[in-house]
């Protein structure tokens, strides 16, 4: 049984998303919590060809969480693995997107966000920036996956043999 009250997430949903008659339903966008600092970190992680430790260490733990918790680290790998094949020249896409996608990853990383990581449904909204940016960049996730199929996964068989 749900209670009268709304958790913050919720009314903050709510409050976006309401239905105007000549408007289409606005998403929640929590990506504003990432500060300047937060953004500038993992950017050059990356540049490093590598995940912050701290972030590693989360993305490990979700692997072995429940299905909300899966989608989150996978997908979160999925647009790392398509930021550093820009960083390295091999794979096309832009700045706007790279800097979404980098947003989306800081986002993820921070633990004290919209709905805290230590709570209950911690990762809801992970879940749904995450998902946001899947729905807005599906062509181009689309591509790099393609492109990932054809460029690296016969490397990663040819190193395993």
């Amino acid at each position: 049984m749900k209670s009268a009250s709304l958790t913050s997430i919720e009314q903050q949903m709510t409050r976006h998303t309401a239905v105007r008659p000549t408007q289409t339903p606005v998403r929640p966008d929590f990506l504003h919590l990432v500060t300047a600092g937060e953004l500038e970190d993992l950017k050059q992680a990356i540049v490093r060809r590598s995940l912050p430790m701290d972030f590693e260490a989360k993305l490990t733990r979700l692997a072995h969480g429940d299905l909300t918790h899966r989608f989150v680290e996978r997908n979160c790998r999925l647009f790392t693995a398509l930021l550093l094949a820009v960083q390295n020249e091999m794979f096309g896409a832009s700045k706007a997107d790279c800097e979404r996608l980098l947003r989306v990853l800081a986002y993820a990383r921070k633990d004290d966000d919209s709905i805290a990581d230590y709570k209950r449904d911690g990762f809801l909204d992970d879940q749904h920036e995450v998902r946001a940016a899947i729905t807005d960049l599906a062509p181009l996730l689309k591509t790099f996956k393609l492109w990932r199929l054809e460029h690296q996964v016969p490397v990663m068989w040819a190193n395993a043999a």
